[in-house]
């Protein structure tokens, strides 16, 4: 089974000299704008003056800052700077903002003085990213900074430098662990190369002074050299990278991210909630807007590419993707849809599968809890659930009655009220009418009553080779149980994105699933003499599915260079087909009342 695990570590340029991110709010250019803000204490709304520190003002940007709700109005009183939790946005001066194309950084977390201060996330139009601890604008102390070309480092900071301990991931595979300081490598570290091999070396000030650096031949990723050939051909000058274009990527609604791991690099989604539909790992809850984009093509933008060492030319003669293996991702991927409206008692809600495989042999466990209760529950009841495909209706009669509730008196009663002033009076009543056993405690709110159904779904999946997985999610889910109804709301009724950025530098690469061991051409124009070289790719394929593959160069004199080998994790959901069987009885909710009847 192809599980995407969490990874903290990831890809990037190898760093030959300064290793320095942007500093944002280096200086004490100030700029200023009028806008509207919210004071909580005063519930009014005003027009106030906001500052923050221009760190590059010769752009002549506008910017926007916008408090978070627990930081509102998010400007100091004396000074008027930018100050508490939210987002700061720099954009194009008289640029639309609804056009995400004109943003020149964006920085979500906590300000001081105008500037980022605490723990904060900046990304640029370039692609690049740091996050991390800040303080007077530049990251201090733990954090990360993958720069516009896909290098990524991760360790401590000083003054906005890389300084202490710290995780290198170079864009052509190559992995440092070890000292930094000011911005270089500096002190003992350990290298992994792109073919596998380690070794242990000194630097100094970002250069390699002492240590047991192999030679270039050493590499595993150079083969196919002529016998009288040496120093590994064409192939031993240069270095290649893969890696996900951060510009073109940025302006996607389904964005890709590559990391560089010890073994290859895996290219997965940024989205959290894609990662945990392919791996099981979040809560299975309200269907998500998240799988929408996918009802159309998505493409992972990838750049392969070749950049001579030594600064002579080389001559390239073929490129190729080389796929070992294109497997379907069969793991089920669950959201629900509650059930609401039409009638008061709704105790079912139904699973829908955006996966490629069948749910099998599942089994509910379920409790009740109430957000007014916070880590109290009933007890646990299980049940069984049928095997399905694309999605299945749920109901939890079985454990209500379990927990001693009186389900065929909230099926069968109504319950009504004269007014609202009189709700906490129906409410006792309606109580000392239904019997809610040990799920009472666990009923919240006035005139709707309801509870949640939290627990875990147990069930197993099959991959195309006939091999079962067994996987635990948990779940939630609110149910309604009773409505108390006020006349006003009696009423009858029936039986119940980004602009997608494209180029036409990009080859469309379709990888076919269930295949293995096929070669992918990637056409090279022009001038086959070259310094550099990038391959421009947006790969694709029919479903959701992981891939393998190496990107290959071919040199005329016989010798070949290939990538770290790519870990692809490509998702694209099923659209389920399925409609709720429940039968109900006639409505008597207005149909605009939670789900139509």
């Amino acid at each position: 089974m192809h599980r995407l695990k969490t990874i903290a570590a990831a890809s990037c340029l190898a760093l030959a000299a300064a290793f320095l991110p942007a500093r944002a709010g280096d200086g004490t250019n100030w700029a200023e704008r009028t806008q509207v803000v919210y004071d909580a204490a005063t519930r009014s709304v005003s027009r106030v003056t906001v500052r923050v520190v221009d760190s590059e003002p010769e752009k002549k940007l506008d910017f926007v800052w916008e408090p978070d709700l627990s930081s509102l109005p998010g400007i100091d009183p004396e000074t008027h700077a930018a100050t508490g939790k939210g987002r700061l946005v720099w954009r194009v001066r008289g640029s639309a903002s609804y056009d995400p194309r004109t943003v020149y950084s964006t920085y979500v977390g906590e300000m001081r003085d105008g500037r980022p201060e605490g723990q904060g996330r900046l990304e640029l139009r370039t692609g690049a990213v740091m996050e991390g601890t800040w303080k007077a604008g530049l990251l201090e102390g733990k954090g990360s900074y993958r720069d516009a070309d896909g290098s990524l480092y991760e360790g401590s900071f000083v003054a906005g430098r890389a300084d202490g301990q710290g995780r290198l991931a170079a864009r052509d595979g190559s992995i440092y662990e070890g000292s930094f300081r000011a911005g270089l490598r500096d002190g003992s570290g350990r290298t992994r190369l792109a073919g596998g091999t380690v070794y242990e070396s000194k630097w100094r000030a970002g250069v390699e002074i002492g240590g047991g650096r192999p030679d270039v031949l050493a590499d595993a990723r150079i083969g196919g050299l002529l016998r009288a050939q040496a120093g590994g051909g064409d192939a031993g000058k240069v270095e290649m990278s893969v890696i996900v274009d951060p510009r073109i990527t940025a302006q996607q609604e389904v964005q890709y991210q590559h990391t560089v791991r010890d073994q290859d690099i895996a290219i997965y989604p940024v989205s959290q909630f894609l990662n945990d539909a392919w791996n099981g790992t979040g809560t299975i809850s309200q269907d998500n807007d998240d799988f929408i984009p996918f009802w159309d093509k998505t493409f992972a933008f990838v750049e392969v590419d070749l950049q001579s060492t030594t600064g002579s030319r080389v001559k390239l003669d073929s490129m190729a993707l080389d796929v070992s293996s294109s497997a379907a991702y069969r793991k089920p991927m669950l959201t629900l849809q509650a059930h609401r409206g039409c009638v008061a008692f709704r105790p079912t809600f139904n699973f829908l599968n955006y996966g490629w495989g069948d749910v099998r042999n599942a089994r509910l466990s379920v409790r009740f809890a109430s957000p007014e209760r916070p880590g109290e529950t009933s007890p646990t009841y299980s049940m069984p659930l049928q095997d399905f495909s694309d999605g299945l209706d749920v109901s939890l009669v079985d454990p209500l009655k379990q927990a001693g509730v009186d389900t065929d008196a909230l099926a069968e009663a109504r319950f009504q009220c004269k007014n609202r002033d009189q709700l906490g009076v129906c409410r006792a009543k309606l109580f000392n009418t239904v019997q809610f056993g040990e799920v009472a405690p666990f009923i919240y709110g006035d005139g709707i009553l309801s509870t949640t159904a939290q627990g875990d779904v147990d069930y197993q999946y099959a991959d195309d080779a006939g091999n079962l997985y067994s996987v635990k999610e948990p779940f939630e889910v609110e149910l309604m149980m009773a409505l108390i109804e006020v006349p006003e709301e009696l009423a009858e009724c029936g039986d119940g994105g980004y602009p997608a950025a494209e180029s036409m530098r990009y080859q469309e690469v379709d990888l076919p699933v269930g295949q293995s061991n096929y070669t992918v051409d990637i056409p090279v124009r022009g001038n086959k003499n070259v310094k550099d070289f990038t391959a421009r790719l947006k790969i694709s394929s029919e479903m959701s599915s992981y891939h393998q593959f190496t990107a290959t160069a071919r040199f005329a004199d016989g010798s070949t260079r290939s990538s770290k080998p790519i870990s692809l994790f490509y998702i694209k959901p099923r659209f389920p087909r399925f409609e709720t069987q429940v039968q109900l009885p006639a409505c008597y909710l207005d149909p605009g009342f939670g789900s139509s009847c």
